[in-house]
């Protein structure tokens, strides 16, 4: 699995947790990371897909196989339920894959 491989090298802190998540998505999780941090982590991502030219002939984006990030970036409290995490990032990957795909896009958690 080139894809699970290409994310999983980009990862490199014991707690880091890559996982299929779904059909073709995935899930990463970086505790202890900030926005900024998230986003170089998902940027590293991205490009470690596009290095794999992995040939995508149906794709009206790219010959290539791509990736679409979504991410949210929170400090853990009380107030919110780890679904409304998920939820908030899941709607981030729908705006990323909306903008055209191949790109990132971050998530908020119910305000925060």
């Amino acid at each position: 699995m080139p894809i699970a491989s290409a994310l999983k090298s980009i990862v490199q802190r014991p707690a880091d947790l890559v996982a299929r998540y779904g059909g073709e998505e995935f899930v990463v999780i970086l505790p202890n990371t900030e926005h900024q941090g998230a986003i170089y982590v998902a940027q590293k991502m991205l490009e470690a897909v596009r290095n794999l030219a992995i040939p995508h002939a149906k794709s009206g984006i790219c010959a290539y196989l791509t990736v679409s990030i979504g991410f949210v970036s929170i400090v853990p409290n009380s107030k919110f339920l780890p679904q409304d995490l998920i939820e908030a990032a899941d709607k981030a990957l729908y705006t990323a894959k909306h903008q055209g795909r191949d790109r990132i896009s971050a998530g908020v958690v119910n305000g925060f």
